[in-house]
């Protein structure tokens, strides 16, 4: 049993009209293709280096110009799209499986396990993540793995919260006292009642943040201590375009437009879901 809920044809007439939510659909939708079929979609091999055309401005040999290497600009944005949405679902995928399975649990036993982790929810958000990353990185070394651990680990404590509050929001809700009257297990509550009605502000959160994990993956990326070479990432293309701004900015502008372009498509549909999947109605 669940409460008040948006029905499926509700959903996609108000997800029509909300210019929000189509106009990131779109963008979103064209990210996530050229990043599911970069390998048709790039040009050339993205780590193909062509000392002759170092720094060739964009033309028609290069469509976005070269690197410092002679790499084709183009194929590398195509190719660190791709990496930026795998690094993005991973972390989302991890951190919503810990923080809805942490905060149900919390919201449901009170007591000492409710203390246990929400004191470790305060505790992480004490540090911020690129304290957390560099701490990962000197143990396991910078990389992927470093960079989906880090973002994991910053991630689930922020979605354990909020499920924590929208968990003690339902408890008192008629269909959970039933439930409970009935014998119904604590993990059968959870399960049936409590993450259906749930689910609609989870989408929300995660739509926005997919964005600002690319944003996050692009930073630690940046700085050095993230997705390493020869894979192209965002960050790592602006950082090599930096330095050669003023003479040959297609580079760093390149992957800064992909970068904000993204983010702003993801944070559109996540504000256009929000009013989707108000059961009050769109704002």
């Amino acid at each position: 049993m669940t409460t008040a809920a948006i029905s499926r044809s509700d959903f996609w007439l108000r997800f029509s009209h909300s210019k929000n939510a189509v106009i990131g659909a779109i963008i979103v939708t064209i990210v996530t293709l050229a990043a599911i079929f970069a390998p048709v979609l790039a040009p050339q091999d993205p780590g193909k280096v062509s000392i002759l055309f170092t720094w060739e401005p964009p033309g028609d040999r290069y469509t976005l110009g070269a690197d410092a290497l002679g790499r084709d600009v183009l194929s590398r944005l195509v190719w660190g799209a791709r990496v930026s949405l795998l690094v993005a679902f991973s972390v989302l995928s991890i951190t919503l499986v810990i923080g809805v399975t942490l905060g149900m649990i919390a919201a449901w036993s009170r007591g000492w396990p409710d203390s246990l982790i929400m004191r470790t929810v305060d505790v992480v958000f004490a540090f911020p993540e690129v304290i957390i990353a560099l701490l990962i990185a000197a143990v396991l070394g910078p990389g992927t793995l470093t960079v989906i651990v880090a973002l994991s680990m910053v991630w689930w404590p922020g979605i354990a919260r909020m499920t924590r509050s929208l968990v003690l929001s339902l408890r008192e809700e008629l269909f959970v006292e039933a439930a409970v009257a009935c014998g119904t297990p604590p993990w059968k509550i959870m399960w049936k009642h409590f993450l259906p009605n749930i689910i609609s502000p989870l989408i929300v959160r995660a739509s926005i943040g997919v964005g600002f994990i690319i944003m996050a993956e692009a930073t630690l990326s940046f700085l050095g201590i993230g997705v390493q070479e020869p894979m192209p990432t965002w960050g790592g293309m602006i950082r090599d375009g930096l330095p050669e701004l003023r003479s040959d900015p297609h580079l760093a502008l390149a992957a800064s437009a992909s970068l904000g372009i993204t983010m702003i498509g993801f944070n559109l549909l996540g504000d256009g879901l929000r009013d989707v999947l108000d059961p009050k109605g769109a704002r």
